[in-house]
This record gives structure tokens, C-alpha cells and sequence, in this order.
């Protein structure tokens, strides 16, 4: 198994690859990860506010996301995974869209044939997945945040190689797999974690950064242009 690790950029490793997994752990990959855990029929990444309120009147789906961490007005939730609750998501298509992570996964769906959906909360659940399917080539891509690698998001790209059994991997991996060593209290206190607790966001903070409480796997269903449990 060769694991390579992109931080906030791209290259031709994408279209040689068995698997990509894409991480936006604060709070993209969570929250569609909660929305699925919590019955949500699929989650469609969109890669503009006008584009989400065209697809979610189009489907008759909930339109959630951010702008700058807020939701826009005319959503109908934001980009918290706490939002997404059983009551207000099961059996409900959701159209998301989110600064970095969404757009993100759109490319992604373009270039890579086998997309996954990686966070902290699923670390476990993913690890397994990709060693039962055996995986040899295995891309790992950070969405970070306006073009920089963000540190949560390091943080779990490390969590996911350092648990597969690879026989090689490139100079990013090494470096997050010691970024994954880093005690969980530094990781709270990254940049973009400081930012949500000065919107009161502090408790999608813990959320998103408590290990393996989704035991779920999501990838792309490319035919539909969605993300869907596997």
C-alpha cells in the first residue's frame, strides 16, 4: 500500500490513484458525515451559494452550508453537524455547500474515480473500509482553509496513514503522521478552531474532533453527483 498526502494543493497523483479521500475536518466532512449517519438519504456537494438554492429547488431538498462559518439566510441549516439531526434530515436529500470542503469534493468527483468522505470521527470506520477493499494506491487530500494546509486537518490525514498498513509513502505523510502525535487539547487551539469558538461555535469544535463517534464510511456516487453511505 503507497499512501501520498496533498495539503491544500493537487496534482497528477489524482488520476492514478485506487482511492482519494477528501478531509475538511472543520466542519464539512463532519457534517456530512452526521447528516448521514442521522438518515439523510445523500448529501450533494455544491461549489456555489447560487448553484445550492438552484439544486435544492430543483430536488425539494434542505440547503446547508456557510459563508465565512455563517449560514446564509435563505438556507435552511448551516454547516454545523449538530444541526443535523434525525428529526430534521432522515430520509431528505441534502444539498450542502461549504467554503473549502464541498468544492473541494466537486473537483475531486471529476478527476478520481473512488471518492471518500475523512474526518475524526471516522478514522476507525474508514481504516477498515479501505483495508477490506484492498486499496493499493491511496490519495489523501486536505482541504485546509483559503489555500493553506489547516492543522485539523493535518492532524487527521496523519490519524488515517499512520493506522493503514502501507509499505510506502511520500515526505507529507511522514510529516502528519508526527502531526498526529500532537496532543488533542493543541489541535482545539488550531486557527480555524479559534475562529468558530469566537463565533460560540466551541461545541462543533469537540464534536468534530472526537475520534471514531460515527462508525459510518461515505464516498461518492458519481452517477448522481452525490455523497451516499457505502
Amino acid at each position: 500500500m503507497r499512501i501520498r498526502v496533498l495539503l491544500g494543493t493537487i496534482d497528477c497523483s489524482l488520476l492514478y490513484s485506487d482511492v482519494v479521500i477528501a478531509i475538511d475536518v472543520l466542519r464539512s466532512s463532519t457534517t456530512i458525515l452526521a447528516a448521514l449517519a442521522n438518515g439523510a438519504e445523500s448529501v450533494i456537494p455544491v461549489a456555489s451559494v447560487d448553484e445550492a438554492l438552484t439544486v435544492g429547488n430543483r430536488l425539494q431538498a434542505l440547503v446547508g452550508g456557510e459563508v465565512n462559518s455563517v449560514k446564509p439566510p435563505m438556507f435552511h441549516l448551516g454547516n454545523s453537524p449538530l444541526e443535523y439531526a434525525r428529526y430534521k434530515v432522515g430520509g431528505k436529500k441534502v444539498v450542502l455547500y461549504t467554503s473549502s470542503g464541498t468544492r473541494l469534493l466537486r473537483f475531486l468527483m471529476t478527476v478520481s474515480n473512488k471518492v471518500l468522505v475523512g474526518a475524526v470521527v471516522n478514522v476507525s470506520a474508514l481504516v477498515e473500509y479501505i483495508v477490506e477493499k484492498g486499496f493499493e494506491n491511496i490519495v489523501i487530500v486536505t482541504a485546509g482553509k483559503i489555500g493553506s494546509p489547516a492543522l485539523e486537518d493535518s492532524y487527521c490525514a496523519g490519524l488515517i496513514a499512520k493506522s493503514l498498513p502501507w509499505k510506502a509513502c511520500d515526505v507529507n505523510a511522514e510529516i502528519v503522521m508526527k502531526m498526529a502525535e500532537l496532543n488533542i487539547g493543541v489541535v482545539k487551539r488550531s486557527l480555524h478552531a479559534l475562529e468558530l469558538v469566537k463565533l460560540g461555535l466551541e461545541s462543533d469544535v469537540e464534536y468534530s474532533l472526537t475520534p471514531d463517534s460515527i462508525r459510518i464510511v461515505a464516498g461518492a456516487d458519481h452517477f448522481k453527483g452525490c455523497i451516499r453511505l457505502l
